[in-house]
């Protein structure tokens, strides 16, 4: 229920005229003339070079290698007389027979030498023939040479 003066009803109607004239008069903008604006000069644009966008990744500096040791040390295989760290695996068939997987550089020249012998030695027999491979030949395991034994008929 509104409590408006009886005095206001005759004038509301002049009221509302007013007020929708002003709230319209706030929404309407003024005319005016366009500002003439002068055309670029006709100098012909360089075409948009695109730019390589390169990365920052930060440089790790180089890790070095794990120093070998100069003097082969440790303990020796029972079966092959190489050092243990230089073995990597010994198979063979029945004992007439061995193939040597090891790293060269972790055992002395001496014990590589001497490890046919001994391999044959520990089977009761005696030498028929051995071959090493030469370093890095056709191996899929750099640094690892191969060694065959083959020993005589019992």
């Amino acid at each position: 229920m509104s409590f408006l003066p009886v005095r206001t009803i005759p004038s509301l109607p002049r009221l509302t005229a007013i007020l929708a004239a002003g709230l319209l008069a706030g929404c309407v903008q003024t005319a005016t003339a366009p500002v003439p604006v002068a055309p670029p000069p006709s100098v012909p644009a360089a075409p948009a070079v695109p730019r390589a966008v390169v990365p920052v990744v930060p440089v790790a500096p180089p890790v070095p290698a794990p120093p070998v040791p100069p003097v082969a040390s440790g303990p020796v295989d029972g079966r092959s007389g190489l050092h243990q760290a230089s073995v990597i695996a010994i198979t063979g068939d029945a004992d007439s027979r061995f193939t040597v997987l090891f790293r060269p550089a972790q055992t002395d020249a001496g014990k590589i030498s001497a490890a046919p012998a001994q391999l044959c030695r520990g089977a009761g027999r005696d030498v028929a023939g051995s071959r090493t491979n030469a370093p890095g030949a056709g191996s899929a395991m750099p640094g690892v040479q191969m060694m065959i034994v083959t020993c005589t008929a019992a």
